[in-house]
């Protein structure tokens, strides 16, 4: 349910950075090799909260995923979220909630049950509690905003631009490493990570493809927990390591738009999207982030020339 990424600002396809010998410290083998089992069960705990967002989640089995127990999980989690498991998951679900109430039509009784709440009222507390508003309240305030927002729709070429192609997507095996912060700095870290991985181990071909993941909406969610994963595809199953996971992104029904320009026009396209687009379209958005395909990198390409796919899973 988390769509409308505003300002996602991607590193396309970089080079894998450069890395330097590591200093052997007696005992760090093993604290370095602690940390990163940690993170990569804790990742696992993300992902899984991502793929099942709607659905119960309880601390018992979000620690069953990651293979701890629930007393342990529970503080390895907040020492590596910064946020206690509940605090974390009410956020994501209602941040995702708020990103619906402002695209969407879809009745607020749904929206709640989506959210993982049972009753409308339990929901309207909880989302009031966080964003002084009413989920009523919110999706006018919202739709106001809409309209008197210029929303892009002067952006160059938006006639081609707003001509998707719809198609039917392949599930794609990705390799991926997740940042946290502002999509300025996050997306870039993200991908000298993931690069510096998967080149020397030879997972990176001519079929590779380049993927970013921008979960949140900057105008809901606060810039320091902003998520975006940046993702390489892989033929085959890769063992997770450390801060690098692997998933399957979901394929399905999509409509792919073409953004010609810098990145940092990305946005315009984006609200030209939801602004204009969407609400003629009559289709429906599905319950999974949408994503971006790079399919140049601005290292030999001029900014002008940068050419990106934008993809809106539908139902």
């Amino acid at each position: 349910m988390t769509r409308a990424k505003t300002d996602p600002s991607p590193a396309a396809a970089p080079v894998p950075a450069v890395t330097t010998p590591a200093v052997t410290v007696p005992g760090a083998t093993l604290a370095g090799a602690t940390l990163a089992d940690h993170q990569a069960r804790i990742l696992r705990a993300l992902v899984f909260i991502d793929d099942h967002r709607g659905e119960e989640l309880t601390l018992e089995q979000l620690a069953r995923v990651a293979c701890f127990s629930p007393y342990h999980f529970h503080r390895v989690f907040a020492a590596h979220v910064g946020e206690s498991v509940g605090a974390y998951v009410r956020r994501v679900r209602l941040d995702a909630a708020a990103t619906s109430l402002s695209f969407e039509d879809t009745p607020i009784t749904r929206i709640a049950m989506d959210a993982g709440y049972d009753t409308p009222g339990a929901f309207t507390r909880a989302f009031s509690q966080k964003f002084n508003l009413s989920p009523s309240a919110f999706r006018k305030r919202m739709r106001a905003r809409h309209r008197t927002s210029p929303m892009s729709l002067k952006t160059p070429n938006l006639e081609n631009i707003m001509q998707p192609e719809l198609r039917t997507v392949p599930d794609r095996p990705v390799v991926f490493v997740r940042r946290t912060g502002d999509y300025n700095q996050s997306s870039g870290a993200a991908w000298s990570a993931i690069c510096g991985w998967a080149f020397p181990r030879g997972l990176v071909g001519p079929d590779s493809r380049f993927i970013g993941v921008s979960h949140d909406d900057p105008r809901i969610t606060t810039s320091e927990q902003l998520r975006y994963d940046a993702c390489i595809t892989v033929d085959r199953p890769v063992t997770p390591e450390g801060e690098v996971g692997f998933r399957v992104l979901a394929g399905g029904r999509t409509a792919v738009f073409l953004h010609q320009g810098p990145y940092a026009e990305l946005h315009r396209t984006y609200e030209a999207i939801y602004g204009a687009w969407l609400p003629a379209s009559g289709e429906e958005l599905a319950d999974a982030p949408c994503y971006e395909i790079y399919l140049n990198t601005p290292d030999n390409t001029a900014p002008a020339d940068l050419r990106t796919e934008i993809c809106i899973p539908l139902k």
